[in-house]
Order: C-alpha cells, then sequence, then structure tokens
C-alpha cells in the first residue's frame, strides 16, 4: 500500500525514470481529416497573412542565454531551448510543449487524447533527459502540474486545428533554462527561412527510438512554403490538403525532421536574436523522408485564440446572480403550509 502511494505521489509530480519512456506520437499523415474547400473558418489564412501588423503575445520573451552549436540533428545544450517543455502522463514523457507564460503552455490537441482530466498530467522545464533521475532534486523545482485543459474547439481528433493550451497550477519561476517562448500574429517574417530549428525527445529516425540517457534532440529545418507543400502532398502515393492553419518544414532530401514523440514541441525561428514559435508538431508521413515534410500547426493563425484564453481571469460570480438563485431554491420551502 505505500509503495502504491508511494507511486501515485511521484507520478503525479512528474516524475521520470519510474518506467519505459512514453512513446508519445507524431500523427501518420493518414490521419488528418479530409475538409471539403471553404469549410475552414475565414480567421484561417495562409502563411503569408499580409499588412497585418506584427503583435506579440507576451514579453519579454524568446531569449536564450546559451547558443546552438552546430546544425543536424544532435543532443541540445542545457538552455539552449528555455521554453521547451516535456508533456508527461502519470509521470511519463508523452509529447513535446512550449512554455508562452508563467501560467499557460502550448501543445497539439492530439497529445491530450489519452485523457481529458488534467490530474494526470504535468509538465517538466528546465531539464535535457525526458526521464530525469528521480533524485535530481533540482528538476522537482521546474515540474508542474496541470490545472486545465483547452483543446482548440473544432479540433476533430486530428488536423486542422491541431492545437491546444494547458493552464498549470501553479506559476512558473522563470531562470536561466526556463523562458517563455514569443508567439505573434503573423508568419510573413519567416517564410522560406533555412535555419528555423525543431526539438524534441522523439524517435531519432523513423524506426529508431532515442536511447538513453533521452537527451532533448535538435535540428535545422527549412520552412516550405504552402504552395510547395500541398504540391508535395498531391503525389499519386499520398493526397492530402495543406490548409492555412498549416506550416510545413522539412529538406527537399529528407533526413531532417521531427519524428514520432516529438508532437507537440515547438518549431522556432530567429529574429534579431528573439526567437519565434512558427509552429506545434504535428503530422508527417513516416520521418525524414525525401518530398514528405513535418507538417506543423500555424501557431499564428491561432494568436486571437491563444490571446484571448491567456488574458481572461478567473470568472467571478456576480452576488446580485447568487442571491437571486438562493431565492429561487428556498421559495418552495419558505411558501409550504405549516
Amino acid at each position: 500500500m505505500g509503495a502504491l502511494l508511494l507511486w501515485l505521489l511521484l507520478s503525479r509530480a512528474g516524475l521520470g525514470g519510474l518506467g519505459e519512456l512514453g512513446r508519445g506520437v507524431r500523427t501518420q499523415g493518414d490521419l488528418p481529416a479530409q475538409l471539403p474547400p471553404g469549410s475552414l473558418d475565414g480567421d484561417l489564412g495562409s502563411l503569408n497573412p499580409g499588412a497585418a501588423k506584427w503583435n506579440v503575445l507576451t514579453t519579454p520573451c524568446g531569449r536564450r542565454k546559451i547558443p546552438t552549436r552546430v546544425v543536424g540533428g544532435q543532443d541540445a545544450e542545457l538552455g539552449s531551448w528555455p521554453w521547451q517543455g516535456s508533456l508527461r502522463l502519470w509521470g511519463s514523457h508523452v509529447c513535446g510543449c512550449s512554455l508562452l507564460s508563467r501560467r499557460w503552455v502550448l501543445t497539439a490537441a492530439h497529445c491530450l487524447e489519452q485523457s481529458s482530466d488534467p490530474f494526470p498530467w504535468s509538465v517538466q522545464f528546465g531539464e535535457l533527459s525526458a526521464v530525469p533521475s528521480i533524485w535530481n532534486l533540482q528538476a522537482y523545482e521546474n515540474r508542474y502540474s496541470v490545472e486545465r485543459i483547452v483543446r482548440y474547439p473544432r479540433f476533430m481528433g486530428s488536423s486542422p486545428y491541431d492545437i491546444a493550451l494547458l493552464k498549470l497550477s501553479s506559476s512558473v519561476t522563470y531562470k536561466e533554462y526556463v523562458q517563455p517562448i514569443c508567439v505573434v500574429n503573423s508568419t510573413v517574417e519567416f517564410q522560406n527561412r533555412t535555419d528555423c530549428w525543431v526539438t524534441g525527445w522523439g524517435d531519432i529516425m523513423e524506426n529508431k527510438e532515442l536511447e538513453p540517457p533521452y537527451n532533448l534532440q535538435e535540428v535545422q529545418i527549412s520552412i516550405i512554403n504552402n504552395t510547395m507543400c500541398n504540391h508535395l502532398y498531391q503525389q499519386p502515393d499520398f493526397r492530402h490538403n495543406i490548409f492555412g492553419d498549416m506550416v510545413c518544414a522539412g529538406e527537399p532530401g529528407g533526413g531532417k525532421d521531427s519524428c514520432f514523440g516529438d508532437s507537440g514541441g515547438p518549431l522556432v525561428c530567429e529574429v534579431d536574436s528573439v526567437w519565434y514559435q512558427v509552429g506545434v508538431v504535428s503530422w508527417g508521413v513516416g520521418c525524414g523522408r525525401p518530398n514528405r515534410p513535418g507538417v506543423y500547426t500555424n501557431v499564428s493563425e491561432h494568436f486571437h485564440w491563444i490571446q484571448r484564453l491567456i488574458s481572461c481571469g478567473p470568472l467571478r460570480t456576480d452576488p446580485s446572480s447568487l442571491l437571486l438563485l438562493l431565492a429561487v431554491l428556498w421559495a418552495p420551502l419558505l411558501l409550504q403550509p405549516v
């Protein structure tokens, strides 16, 4: 009984190292729904939203003290990606996520299909390993339980709308290795960039899982415009529409990509030493295949939805409404004959 209680407490705290690393998912390419033309809302435009004003969600953000060392899939260095989080179910890594503010975390909606109850979920920040030691006391300080799960209302189990927010039970303490990422309402700045990065604890190749000590991986990839991406995904062997709330990234020859277990993690680009999240790892066909770039949820297309949720304070009950409710409930009792 005591051992079971200890396991529950450690799992609730988000501790890894108690079992096999959770595989997580990156949705396979044949899962996203094929929606009829015009079925997407008008607020989901192209990767280039035109002359929209460039608004940042929260500031300061997107700063880091540790530079990236070299290009190409490799172990990251502690502090290189201080907004990167590990989304954990009962203590085991399931997906990636990113820190937006002291109380809010961004991830992919399909990552949360195993449970809609926030209780078993937790988020780990500030660690290189997806399975830190249970004796790592510093890691305890950077683990946060989840208070609320908010998936995009129109998410139907696969892309599009593959985006979700998590509200943490307590405020994150910003440190050198724990910092928020910037989110903006336009990604025009990042079109055709060849120097963006994706990070995660997923498989390092299509048929090769990440091995102990399960350190965070980083890879530099190129943004592929939606016109080209749509063309690549209209080939005879696989056809799928790339909608406006998607953004593609990869290399024409393959070899550099996110993979299974990276879902929910950030695709980021740098402008003037400030980092911005362009996408959320969503789905793909295999991993790193030629002419099959990874597909990400375009964060900027959901900027206003994110902004509304984060800016909303706790709901307050109007005292007059409460008094009216009590009167309605008590009236039948008071009117009964003695």
